[in-house]
């Protein structure tokens, strides 16, 4: 009886038990760990594998045509991944729409597992998707003049500033009113007729605006009520000097009759109305870039420039930028 007793309290095998108990999801935790690992290193070695094969083949995308471009993707994935067609790893190109449309690159493969076969999971899953898009650059764009008015001569250009520096005008509007009788006036181009212009390869661009009392252009008077030409040296162009601005300069009655303002300059910047708002305050302004004005999106913009100091702009046009896929600047979107 008493050794009975004894058997019954006796623990000292309990360890042992309790050991082989737990011997299965130990393992199967520790597998998890390493396998896991393991995986991940996978995964970054195809990730980084996919984003170079989608800029490889996205640069070569003309956007209709995707057998070269996984062609490319292919050789790629060949040079950056040792073994590649030994490895099990399955792709998949397609073009996502949009403006640009997308190259997607999807790569899979399943990794034998180690550690975790104890806990039935012989394999893992891998996947990684990359995404590139070539850049839209603007290439040209198109000026639709809705309204000009005033008495003033006026005429706004549009200079680019190629990427040797030099500049070039590769627009411009002009607005003659010799009868000084708001709404007299005429343009070049007239009013709802669209001037397109190429844009080219530019660094900057930047409007200018020439304001004249008169209603006659550079080197033209007045005369009874026509443009005649004249030497009279208050007839020609004078910039505004940059330590001034323009309200003080408009007020002198002994300064030349005809003004240049810029849009890059902050004295002037505040006379452009964007997206049919009028103008700011008159006075002193922050400079923009023009560039940002040129809209990829198939969208038209309303600007107005204003001559005076008013706040309804004189001068408004519409502006819609063509643009064209970039495939020198491809970037990852994803």
């Amino acid at each position: 009886m008493k050794k009975i007793r004894n058997f019954l309290k006796d623990r000292s095998g309990a360890t042992a038990v309790t050991f082989g108990l737990m011997l299965i999801p130990i393992a199967g935790v520790t597998g998890l760990a390493v396998d896991y690992t393991r995986a991940s290193n996978d995964r970054s070695e195809l990730q980084n594998a996919a984003d170079a094969a989608v800029l490889s083949g996205a640069q070569i995308y003309d956007g209709k045509d995707l057998k070269p471009v996984d062609k490319r993707i292919l050789e790629s994935l060949r040079a950056n991944i040792t073994d590649y067609d030994k490895r099990g790893i399955t792709k998949t190109v397609t073009e996502q729409a949009g403006v640009p449309p997308r190259i997607v690159l999807t790569l899979a493969k399943s990794m034998n597992t180690t550690f975790m076969k104890v806990l039935n999971r012989d394999t893992m899953n891998i996947g990684v998707t990359a995404v590139a898009s070539s850049a839209l650059t603007a290439t040209d764009a198109t000026f639709v003049i809705t309204k000009v008015k005033g008495i003033y001569y006026k005429k706004i250009s549009m200079i680019a500033v190629r990427q040797d520096g030099s500049e070039a005008e590769v627009a411009s509007i002009e607005y003659t009113n010799p009868k000084q009788i708001d709404g007299e006036g005429v343009s070049v181009p007239k009013e709802n007729v669209g001037v397109t212009f190429s844009l080219g390869q530019v660094k900057d661009l930047y409007f200018t605006m020439i304001v004249k009392k008169g209603g006659c252009g550079i080197g033209y008077k007045v005369s009874s009520g026509k443009c005649v030409k004249t030497n009279d040296a208050s007839e020609k162009l004078t910039e505004i000097p940059e330590n001034l601005k323009f309200g003080d300069y408009y007020k002198r009655q002994s300064d030349a009759r005809a003004f240049l303002v810029k849009s890059n300059r902050a004295n002037d910047a505040w006379r452009l109305a964007l997206d049919g708002a009028t103008t700011t305050t008159p006075g002193e302004g922050t400079a923009f870039e023009m560039k940002d004005l040129l809209d990829c999106s198939g969208t038209t913009k309303y600007h107005g420039w204003e001559d005076g100091g008013g706040s309804d702009p004189d001068f408004v046009y519409q502006l819609k930028t063509g643009c064209a896929y970039d495939y020198s600047r491809v970037i990852l979107t994803q």
